[in-house]
């Protein structure tokens, strides 16, 4: 069963929240999927996953610290080939979302359009989310 591993940063909850939908969306697709905190993520579950979904907010300009080091510590794991979504919700400017999609790249991965919401996603962004989340199953189920 194709398989979705989503990791996020959260320090408003905002991203959290998306990462919920994301999830949500995926589900109705009917594929297999792993939510995590980054805080209490383990990088080897990512080895086998079909795709890989990675949020942070924008934290002082940049993806939060924890994010930053999860994503460092990938470059032991083959990730290449894999579907990759970059997400996170911001303020004022996007180098999160820019620096996850960068790193994620490195690795060879095939990334879809970054999903981003200003500040704290409503009823119509979350929709959005749950859309892509959806998208993003439907890609690895071919």
């Amino acid at each position: 069963m194709p398989k979705l591993v989503i990791i996020y940063g959260t320090s408003m909850h905002n991203t959290e929240r998306m990462a919920v939908a994301i999830e949500e969306g995926a589900k109705t697709e009917g594929i297999e999927t792993v939510l995590k905190n980054v805080n209490e993520a383990n990088k080897n579950e990512l080895a086998d996953a079909d795709a890989v979904a990675i949020g942070s907010p924008n934290y002082n300009h940049a993806m939060m610290p924890t994010v930053k080091k999860f994503l460092k510590d990938l470059s032991d794991i083959d990730l290449s080939g894999k579907v990759g979504l970059s997400f996170g919700s911001y303020g004022w400017s996007f180098e999160a979302t820019d620096d996850i999609n960068k790193i994620l790249t490195s690795y060879n991965m095939e990334m879809v359009k970054d999903l981003l919401v200003k500040r704290m996603p409503g009823d119509e962004e979350l929709e959005l989310c749950r859309r892509v989340g959806s998208l993003l199953a439907c890609k690895i189920k071919k």
